[in-house]
């Protein structure tokens, strides 16, 4: 029984390690890339790390170069204030369209989630044509406040369905409990409600957040290039003669971390949202 068990260890020790690696080591190559100069590259060993790391590259990528003509930081500090804005408004009317459903029993509201259903599963490609007919005539085509509202109209419906899940498993008690104080509907979902949804809130935030800030189509239909994202930049980053492998990585290293540290702020709450609300949806 002892040897079946240590077997059984030791059998799931090696597939993890083996997962690890496999994860790990594009991240590795990624890094060990990013430092390295052209002749490095060129002699084809990207196991090996950097004798002479190049730490110049990311200036190059960050600011611009002859070698990187575009410059990567302007793109960052477009992508961060979509992204917080967008992730910022949708789980606040989010969390307000989710409460609503998850509370009402009416026609309208199984009539809303319908449409919010098919918000959150229709394909975005979809309505990129009229979106884009949308924001021309509204005045808002190619500006900041153009991608945030398109955002919005994608990524509202998602937070809507995720905070009514945590909702529906949110104690009524609590809710009667309040309301027998004296207090409103509005004063029951922002001083009770809310502020015990926390993690259902980060979870949706990082979902969020994520989700813009990697996002590439719309940037690049609907974005002037004073309003590009760091994605754009990326594909931009591919050249048409030369590849400049190390300017890449180093480019790609900086645009995952933003979305990094935003999830190692709010990690913490992300795995107990996601279960709080599989388990109580």
């Amino acid at each position: 029984m002892k040897s079946n068990t240590f077997s059984a260890r030791l059998l799931v020790v090696l597939v993890v390690l083996g997962l690890s690696i496999v994860y790990l080591l594009p991240i590795y190559v990624m890094v060990v890339t990013s430092v390295k100069s052209a002749e490095e590259i060129n002699t084809g060993n990207y196991l090996v790390p950097s004798t002479e790391p190049q730490f110049n590259n990311y200036i190059e990528v960050l600011f611009g170069s002859k070698r990187f003509r575009s410059q990567m930081f302007p793109r960052m500090t477009n992508s961060a204030i979509i992204s917080l804005s967008v992730t910022a408004l949708a789980i606040f009317f989010g969390g307000l369209g989710g409460y609503y459903l998850s509370r009402s029993r009416s026609g309208l509201s199984r009539f809303l989630f319908i449409l919010v259903g098919i918000g959150l599963y229709l394909p975005y490609q979809v309505v990129i044509i009229p979106l884009s007919i949308l924001m021309s005539r509204t005045g808002l085509g190619q500006s900041h406040a153009g991608l945030i509202f398109s955002y919005l109209i994608l990524n509202v419906p998602l937070a809507t369905v995720l905070m009514g899940t945590f909702f529906l498993g949110v104690p009524r008690e609590l809710e009667e409990a309040a309301e027998v104080d004296g207090a409103s509907r509005v004063q029951i979902f922002f001083r009770v409600v809310a502020p015990i949804s926390l993690p259902a809130y980060a979870s949706v935030a990082i979902i969020v957040f994520t989700g813009v800030w990697n996002e590439f189509f719309l940037a690049l239909t609907l974005s002037s290039r004073d309003t590009q994202t760091v994605q754009v930049v990326m594909a931009e980053a591919a050249g048409t003669t030369l590849v400049l492998y190390n300017l890449q990585m180093a480019a790609a290293l900086i645009a995952v971390i933003v979305p990094l540290i935003f999830f190692l702020v709010l990690g913490r709450y992300f795995i107990r949202g996601i279960l709080a609300g599989a388990l109580k949806g």
